[in-house]
């Protein structure tokens, strides 16, 4: 196996024709990995026809690979690899990991939920939510300039990992999918838009990315609205639904109430940086937490 820096066109044109070929997931595309990840290279096999994407930041002269902001994990595409022999590459490459990886490797498991085409089973929460509103209507347009802005206003230090320095992250990800597989739904009472969410779409999977709406409309069961809006949307492609994780309880109780089913990926980590880069990096995570 080896490592090739996805810095030249050339590479990046292999590397999708590979993540196509085998259907694998958005978050594997390099458009998608350019607009979240600081650096990234590709861990290929030996034949360039299975690899990983490995996305990566640089702390005190250390390459730290990661699962950048608003990516689920990594996947190794291809011919099958043994996890112990992927890993001991990474780490070769990497001293230091946070990385979650797709379906298949032993860790800390993680879960996130999808429904596959047809599948739609609304609970009595779900029904109740979506009866309360009836009174909305669902529009398809893109107004990237105000969802940031209120995602800003109602999201920003409230939800995990939407902040000031994640935000720009999230629009510059969204411009690079506009007017191409992006596709924006929104919520309106009397022609007023009080919010909408995100969805990308590949070959098989309609992906949530984000979205909210004004407080007011969420509790009249705004979001139920949009969220089955978009899974009919997806079933009428014959697509699978990708809710966009979570482990968070309450958020996961919410996909659930769809019909959703859960699926288990992985998280992994190690630190063979030197003990004077381990001690910095604790001091330096004390501070930041004060």
């Amino acid at each position: 196996m080896q490592f090739v820096s996805a810095d030249s066109p050339e590479i990046k044109r292999q590397w999708d024709e590979l993540v196509s070929l085998h259907r694998a997931s958005v978050f594997s595309e390099s458009i998608y990995l350019d607009a979240t990840s600081e650096y990234w290279s590709v861990l290929f096999s030996d034949d360039r026809k299975s690899g990983m994407a490995c996305p990566y930041v640089v702390k005190g002269g250390m390459k730290v690979l990661v699962t950048p902001f608003f990516n689920r994990y990594m996947e190794w595409i291809g011919d099958p690899v043994s996890e112990e022999v992927l890993i001991a590459a990474l780490k070769r490459e990497f001293p230091v990991a946070d990385l979650q990886l797709g379906n298949g490797f032993s860790g800390n498991q993680r879960i996130f939920q999808q429904l596959e085409p047809g599948k739609i089973k609304l609970n009595q929460q779900a029904k109740r939510s979506v009866n309360k509103a009836s009174g909305f209507t669902v529009t398809q347009e893109e107004n990237i300039p105000a969802m940031m802005k209120l995602l800003q206003d109602e999201l920003q230090n409230r939800i995990h990992g939407i902040n000031g320095q994640t935000l720009p992250i999230l629009e510059k990800l969204v411009n690079r999918y506009s007017h191409k597989r992006l596709v924006q739904f929104n919520l309106l009472h009397e022609k007023k838009w009080l919010g909408g969410i995100w969805i990308l779409e590949t070959d098989s999977t309609v992906l949530y990315l984000k979205g909210t709406t004004v407080e007011e409309a969420k509790k009249s069961g705004g979001m139920y609205k949009l969220m089955l809006h978009a899974i009919e949307y997806a079933a009428s492609k014959d697509k699978k639904f990708d809710f966009g994780g979570s482990n968070v309880e309450s958020v996961r109780r919410f996909n659930l109430n769809f019909g959703a089913q859960d699926i288990v990926y992985s998280h992994v980590s190690w630190n063979n940086a030197p003990f004077w880069w381990r001690t910095v990096k604790k001091i330096r995570d004390k501070w930041t937490k004060k």
